[in-house]
């Protein structure tokens, strides 16, 4: 378990440092920095709601695997965490609120370690195969980028702080083709449940 650091042993990251690179790395690729996140990843669609939007789907449409569906729609929601956790970094940062760099980063680290577990229930299947190819890019940077930044702030490590952004930020730039790929996939999981359970 990672140990959270006192106060007194932190660094002191410099306004134009540290702080200044994660607050435009984490609101360019996470969103606006008052957390708002986007609704098209997590959204179905608005015809969906009277069951009329499960004719888009085509009378010829393949139903998805259960695991799949179930996958799709755990990453797609997960998203709105992801965005939150960098609205809250870019805040901490901007505020040089090291405690709040922490649990955030922490918070983030243990997110994307949860949601490397259903990447590959979408690999193998033809519809997702893309999507988990996004997510196999991004998460490895994002998780170790999120791990050094939390463990640097505990160590008081400034170098690895600035190198822990850094490679955020690489993974939450790959992330966005995941984000790009995973809203229409939602979309298309949603009405697969709904057809199921008919």
């Amino acid at each position: 378990m990672t140990r959270r650091p006192r106060s007194s042993g932190w660094l002191r990251p410099s306004p134009s440092g540290v702080g200044l690179l994660l607050l435009a790395v984490l609101a360019a690729a996470c969103g606006a920095p008052d957390g708002t996140a986007s609704p098209s990843a997590v959204t179905p669609p608005a015809a969906s709601s009277d069951g009329t939007a499960a004719a888009t789907l085509g009378p010829k449409a393949t139903p998805w695997p259960g695991t799949v569906i179930e996958a799709v729609v755990f990453l797609a929601k997960a998203d709105v965490e992801i965005q939150a956790a960098g609205a809250d970094l870019g805040v901490a940062a901007a505020n040089q609120d090291l405690e709040a760099m922490w649990g955030a980063a922490d918070g983030l680290a243990t997110l994307v370690t949860r949601l490397q577990t259903q990447v590959p229930r979408i690999a193998d299947y033809p519809m997702t195969a893309s999507a988990a190819k996004a997510y196999e890019a991004a998460f490895p940077d994002m998780l170790a980028g999120a791990t050094l930044l939390r463990d640097s702030i505990t160590a008081g490590d400034s170098a690895g702080v600035t190198e822990g952004s850094q490679q955020l930020s690489a993974g939450l730039e790959k992330y966005a083709e995941a984000r790009r790929l995973i809203g229409p996939l939602f979309d298309q999981a949603v009405l697969m449940q709904r057809i199921l359970v008919k």
